[in-house]
């Protein structure tokens, strides 16, 4: 049976620690007060000093706060735990404060676990979770049961839902002002080399690999004839080399190198449009995620590549194995 909701406590351990690093101030700083206070001799001139002594005040004063220092250190490890659930997760905290959305379940595309020396004896640490919505990944800490939490997260994420997280059709002019992100990508030309003022064909690759990881996600927008910082520099240098110098021309460029890197039953997937701005025209791809996994091959060799926040990377056979599982084929 699935699960529906994970509650996920942090370690006790991460209690235990913090409970001693602030008994460790505490036990020290009334040292400190006293050396520097005549603490002693203002106490005795209250009335109080009639009925307790000094010292046993003070061993009353000390253990009371060591309690509230216990409860409250309690309680706040108490009311703190993560809520995953097939649409969201969240940052739950008990009372006034209530439930901090972190991220969607349905946009991972993967956890990384990050433990340290003691993490590692005591068996909790931090997930790091990846998605395709944001360009900051989501960091679950203090995770008891690291490894297998990550996997029953992993589990949880459903690929039915996963167009709920496409990106907004903006306009081209809004993406290009809203920068790369996860969810946009910038290029430069489909194959005219700006460094080497020629033609470079290789320069295919980087566009195909960030669509075919768009498709294996949960799609995005690719803009050709746009550099990294946003400025428009328009077709024409592509244009240039092609054989109808317009943008039937790069269409049918784009389409066969499509064809022949990606496949041509995953066409479907991508949209293409031209548009002008400043007398220059630029190429809009918007790209929908795929139905089944999405390989890139070039030079003879097949790689599978997902969107984990403003890049695209590449899975080892192991990891592809586990995401295709997870994304296409689970449920």
């Amino acid at each position: 049976m699935d699960t529906i909701t994970l509650n996920i406590k942090k370690s006790p351990a991460v209690f235990l620690k913090q409970l001693a690093i602030w008994q460790l101030i505490f036990a020290f700083s009334p040292l400190l007060f006293v050396a520097l206070l005549p603490v002693e001799d203002t106490y005795n001139q209250w009335a109080i000093a009639r009925s307790l002594t000094f010292n046993f005040a003070w061993v009353l004063l000390f253990t009371t706060v060591q309690i509230v220092i216990l409860a409250v250190v309690f309680y706040f490890w108490w009311i703190s735990y993560y809520v995953v659930t097939k649409t969201q997760i969240l940052k739950q905290r008990e009372g006034i404060i209530g439930s901090e959305p972190l991220g969607k379940t349905y946009a991972i595309t993967n956890i990384d676990v990050k433990q340290g020396y003691l993490g590692k004896k005591l068996n909790y640490g931090t997930l790091i979770i990846y998605t395709s919505d944001q360009s900051e990944p989501i960091e679950l800490h203090d995770v008891p049961e690291t490894r297998q939490n990550r996997h029953l997260i992993l589990n949880m994420v459903d690929v039915k839902l996963a167009s709920q997280a496409l990106p907004p059709a903006n306009p081209p002019l809004e993406l290009i002002a809203s920068g790369e992100n996860q969810s946009v990508e910038f290029k430069a030309s489909l194959q005219w080399d700006y460094r080497q003022e020629t033609r470079n064909k290789d320069l295919h690759e980087p566009i195909m690999k960030n669509l075919a990881a768009y498709m294996n996600t949960v799609g995005g927008a690719l803009l050709v004839g746009v550099d990294d910082d946003g400025q428009i520099l328009g077709l024409e240098p592509d244009y240039k080399t092609m054989g109808k110098k317009d943008s039937d021309g790069f269409e049918l460029n784009f389409n066969n190198s499509f064809n022949k890197m990606i496949g041509a039953e995953n066409r479907q997937y991508v949209g293409v449009s031209f548009h002008t701005f400043e007398e220059k025209e630029i190429c809009v791809l918007r790209t929908m995620p795929a139905d089944d996994p999405v390989f890139l091959t070039h030079k003879g060799e097949e790689k599978f590549y997902i969107r984990t926040g403003n890049s695209s990377q590449p899975l080892t056979v192991s990891k592809a194995t586990h995401y295709i599982q997870t994304r296409f084929y689970s449920g």
